[in-house]
């Protein structure tokens, strides 16, 4: 009787083994992807940004004709939901919000006709209310080995008002391509897992555009498998306006260094009392372009009596234009000293029109400068 017991319970733990090799509790099939990728995952953050560290500001041409412009552009996730399956199939879908903000300044755009128009953002480029936002559904393949492949882009353009005309904008990936001739997709990235951390893909990558316009564009992510809901960070990097600080102003300046090089330059406002130093580099032997230590980039050209000028501040993206007359001694009167007088129609993106007067004297290392404008119109 006993050793009947003990051949049917050898018979039932046999069969029972027999049964459990069928189903493998956690090895993957072939094709599969491992149990702990399977899931919902969200985004901490997912972005694609231009223009934000020094490579903003681009310039074109020479002389009267150069062209200073600056272009800032951000996407980024304001919610991300993707899913992953246990054949690595993915689903996904989130809300995308675009910022394309940029300007230009040019001297010799003083004497077009549509420069009446300036102040309607003629020279300006944004798309329509600042930014826009845009769904996004998406599709892709996880492999075995942890490469994600992602397909699909938000499919409705976007409204930008180009130099004071509508265009229609394809919105780009906040994800990085493979290369500058995918910028379309498929895109490529990775997923992995710290031990006892939850699986994640995580980018912090730079791609060099070498563009005209748009240098690089830094991507940055974490996408992490989490079921409790994540917001995305995602906020608009949009320059505070900037403000007319009078509508009139005179003001003294002197300046030392080497003329056309390196100069320190104090300025007094005779109405208001402030005074400044800035440091400024290049002018003459950089064919009228500098840059200050307050940010600005600027040239200064004449051809004949014409003076033309532009400056541009990348920090809160206004900008200014002049055009006129002057007479520079320096042209036709020996000497170490020159004398130069200039009367220019001024624009200034944060004032408005007005008319800017110039009387100034140099002796090489050392000069000396009176500077008056008077605006008519506020900027809008």
């Amino acid at each position: 009787m006993k050793a009947h017991h003990a051949a049917m319970r050898g018979a039932r733990l046999a069969a029972l083994g027999a049964a459990l090799t069928l189903v493998p509790a956690a090895a993957a099939a072939p094709g599969e992807i491992p149990a702990a990728w399977v899931g919902r995952y969200q985004a901490k953050v997912l972005s694609a940004t231009s223009g934000k560290e020094n490579d903003a500001v681009s310039t074109f041409g020479k002389g009267m004709t150069q062209t200073t412009l600056m272009l800032q552009t951000q996407a980024c996730a304001q919610s991300f939901t993707m899913d992953v399956s246990r054949s690595g199939a993915i689903s996904g879908r989130g809300r995308l919000m675009y910022v394309y903000q940029g300007n230009a300044a040019n001297p010799a755009m003083m004497l077009a006709p549509a420069a009446a128009a300036v102040g309607n953002g003629g020279f300006a480029v944004n798309l329509k209310d600042g930014r826009q936002f845009r769904d996004w559904t998406f599709s892709g393949q996880v492999s075995p080995d942890g490469t994600v492949e992602i397909q699909g882009l938000p499919g409705e353009p976007m409204d930008l008002l180009n130099m004071g005309r509508w265009e229609k904008h394809r919105p780009w990936s906040v994800l990085p391509p493979q290369d500058k001739s995918k910028m379309r997709g498929p895109f490529i990235v990775k997923l992995s897992g710290a031990p006892g951390a939850p699986p994640a893909i995580s980018i912090d990558q730079v791609l060099q555009l070498d563009d005209a316009l748009i240098k690089r564009v830094r991507y940055q992510a974490f996408i992490v498998r989490s079921d409790p809901d994540i917001t995305p960070q995602c906020q608009a990097a949009v320059p505070a306006a900037a403000k007319c600080a009078a509508s009139e102003y005179l003001k003294t300046k002197g300046s030392i260094g080497v003329d056309g090089v390196y100069t320190i330059e104090s300025s007094r406002d005779l109405k208001s009392g402030e005074t400044s130093t800035t440091s400024k580099t290049g002018g003459d032997i950089t064919k009228g372009f500098s840059s200050d230590s307050a940010g600005n980039v600027g040239f200064e050209g004449s051809a004949s009596a014409l003076v033309g000028s532009a400056q541009f501040n990348p920090t809160d993206g206004s900008y200014s234009m002049t055009i006129g007359v002057g007479v520079d001694t320096g042209a036709f009167l020996p000497g170490p000293a020159k004398l130069s007088e200039k009367v220019e129609l001024v624009y200034d993106s944060a004032c408005g029109w007005g008319i800017k007067g110039t009387g100034s004297i140099n002796g090489g290392a050392a000069g000396a400068s009176v500077e008056g404008a008077i605006f008519f119109t506020k900027a809008p």
